[in-house]
């Protein structure tokens, strides 16, 4: 991947230093764009810091998939179940759940599956060429991912749809015990069956893995200022740009908003209205659990991931907790992974362990905001990942960086725009 030194390509803004922002502003670099990266905290800092580490291709239904709405009264009554509401939240959250409902319909369901397939199934194709450019090879394990079951009645609950997946490009196959054992000899014998993907990948640490994009970024000539934006749009005299708390406006030919759960504060200022809101993840890093995995690890019963992470270390991470992003927070829904952790893998070193929780920007129907503003020309969105941040950072960065200097994307981004979302609460098809 080359590096255009003279171009006419437009200047950009990218506000927001997540792994989301990062791989824009790498790839809008890389395609001749003078580049400039704002964000109020250093680079990779915020939810960046603490996700899973997963390249989660896989994940091609909508969370309000099959099955899923007719499991969430009793989860929402368990404060440390898989998904989890703070009820003093619940009356500003009501809009966000009517159109997570309406996400699950089995039409909407089959839409859905089919716009998420068609960003996930390019993933490690867009990752590629971005990860040997920043030479962070040694950070991304293309291993697979292992999904445990207990036993065969409990894969076959989900055996419609792991079909659904395949059809929609997912290659996977289903490991018996003694296949299990092979591929993974730490997971306890009570784990009857698997399946694996072989094409999930994950990376070993993913503050490591995104400094590593951003340090790239650096090195082809971006800009990276530290400071609090406050407003995007056109001044008086119709020129785009951002007002900043310190350097005050800086004039840009194109934006990019990519401030994740951040992003609302933009959305408001143009008058979108964007259902977006925190899905807050915990995890536990176990730096010397000492147990060497080759797989990243997936528990389909108790939703919770394995991250192997380098010599032997372990992250711990999942469950939903739906809440305000500034809400103090349930520390035992991360103590509480550790347990089901030793059910699957037996006894590991807690020492030196440390608890993390981020805001995830999530979206009632898991689709992420990709494209330009309707009716503000040169302003773009890059938000809603929800928990497929890190996966979809450098598809959303190539299909942003395509429009922004070429006019147009290689994929249709008409299913991840804003203004999807109907203004009665409903969605849009």
């Amino acid at each position: 991947m080359e590096t255009r030194t003279q171009t006419s390509q437009p200047s950009v803004i990218v506000v927001g230093a997540g792994i989301v922002g990062i791989a824009c502003a790498l790839q809008l670099r890389l395609a001749g764009c003078p580049v400039t990266l704002i964000d109020r905290g250093e680079p990779a800092r915020e939810t960046s810091f603490g996700n899973a580490g997963a390249f989660a291709i896989s994940d091609v239904m909508p969370l309000a998939g099959p099955g899923v709405l007719a499991r969430v009264p009793g989860w929402l009554f368990d404060p440390l179940g898989p998904l989890a509401v703070r009820w003093r939240y619940l009356p500003s959250l009501l809009p966000w759940l009517v159109r997570f409902v309406a996400a699950g319909r089995s039409t909407r369901v089959a839409t859905l599956t089919r716009d998420l397939a068609a960003l996930l199934g390019r993933v490690n194709a867009d990752y590629a060429p971005l990860i040997e450019h920043a030479g962070i090879g040694r950070l991304w394990r293309r291993h697979g991912a292992l999904t445990l079951y207990r036993c065969e009645r409990e894969f076959q609950a989900a055996a419609a749809a792991w079909a659904y997946k395949r059809a929609h490009g997912v290659q996977w196959r289903k490991l018996e015990r003694t296949a299990l054992a092979n591929a993974s000899p730490r997971v306890d014998q009570a784990w009857q069956v698997a399946v694996e993907v072989p094409d999930w990948s994950h990376v070993d640490d993913p503050y490591l893995f995104s400094r590593g994009l951003f340090d790239a970024f650096m090195r082809e000539g971006g800009r990276f200022i530290r400071d609090d934006v406050l407003a995007v749009g056109r001044d008086a005299q119709g020129r785009l740009g951002v007002d900043t708390a310190h350097l005050g406006r800086l004039p840009t030919e194109r934006m990019v908003v990519a401030c994740g759960i951040w992003s609302d504060r933009f959305f408001r200022q143009q008058h979108y209205s964007v259902p977006l809101e925190s899905e807050r993840g915990y995890h536990v890093t176990l730096p010397n659990a000492g147990v060497p995995l080759h797989h990243f690890l997936l528990c389909a019963s108790e939703h919770f991931v394995i991250l192997p992470m380098a010599d032997g270390g372990l992250r711990l991470a999942g469950t939903v907790e739906l809440a305000h992003r500034d809400a103090p927070p349930d520390w035992r829904r991360a103590h509480i992974l550790i347990e089901r952790a030793r059910r699957i893998l037996g006894p590991f070193d807690t020492a030196d362990m440390s608890v993390w929780m981020g805001n995830r920007p999530s979206l009632p129907d898991t689709l992420p905001v990709i494209g330009p503003a309707p009716d503000l020309p040169g302003l773009y969105f890059a938000t809603g990942h929800g928990h497929l941040g890190l996966t979809l950072a450098a598809t959303t960065g190539a299909l942003l960086t395509e429009h922004i200097c070429r006019g147009r994307a290689s994929l249709d981004l008409t299913p991840y725009r804003l203004t999807r979302f109907s203004a009665g609460g409903g969605m849009a098809d």
